[in-house]
């Protein structure tokens, strides 16, 4: 695939002048990034930089008894390893997990942070980013601690059809139970009752949206808060199915 070809498929290289991009695209590299491979690990290191096209990762937390709760999604509409540009820290601040396979755009860390220091508003540009992605992970919170697994179930649902670039993705319920610290019976019955509304359709390990408005009827608010954020932060319109 041809780098130019990708550069309208992130909304962050697409937000670029066409000097910052032809300084950084001889740094990308395109890579399919297969799901539920770790790209970083908390405390470990961060090396390269991924910007999704119609991958999804998810930032999240893992608990000493092995339990695991979704903080953030990130997908093409930022980028991963957002912390590293705030300082000269490298370090991850959360497990990062690709949720449903798809392509990204890479780069070494180490090219993206000097890039970012030639470029004052392609630094701005991604800082925006981190500020939105950091009020995603706080709405998060309030929504896991507040919202019922139906609500949640369907933020994540309307989330991840968002970034995915498809209506059809593979997602098990057992990941999804995960992703939303719940039981794997709670995912069962929400996701029976999303089918039998005719919002979604599940087979084999695939979802189909189906009714996107109603899913959104079915959300809490948390969807409509976050996604005001990032189109009150980003210069470039949010991709929406």
């Amino acid at each position: 695939m041809n780098i130019d070809d990708i550069r309208g498929r992130n909304g962050l290289l697409a937000a670029l002048d066409s000097d910052e991009w032809q300084k950084l695209r001889p740094a990308l590299q395109v890579v399919e990034l297969e799901r539920r491979t770790v790209l970083y690990e908390a405390g470990r290191p961060v090396d390269q930089i991924y910007f999704p096209h119609n991958a999804v990762v998810s930032l999240v937390a893992v608990m000493r008894d092995g339990r695991v709760a979704e903080t953030g999604t990130v997908g093409r509409e930022g980028f991963t390893g957002s912390e590293t540009i705030l300082g000269n820290d490298n370090t991850a601040n959360s497990d990062c997990l690709v949720q449903v396979t798809g392509a990204a755009s890479k780069m070494p860390l180490s090219c993206l942070r000097a890039f970012l220091e030639e470029r004052p508003h392609a630094r701005q540009l991604l800082l925006a980013y981190t500020r939105a992605l950091f009020a995603q992970v706080l709405q998060s919170v309030a929504c896991n601690a507040t919202h019922s697994v139906e609500e949640r179930c369907a933020r994540w649902l309307l989330m991840t059809h968002d970034r995915a670039a498809t209506d059809t993705f593979e997602l098990t319920q057992e990941f999804l139970a995960v992703m939303l610290s719940v039981r794997r019976a709670s995912v069962n019955i929400v996701g029976n009752a999303f089918q039998k509304a005719g919002l979604i359709r599940y087979s084999r390990g695939k979802i189909t949206i189906l009714d996107r408005a109603g899913l959104e009827a079915a959300s809490c608010e948390c969807y409509s808060r976050i996604r005001r954020v990032f189109e009150q932060l980003l210069p470039y319109p949010q991709q929406k199915k």
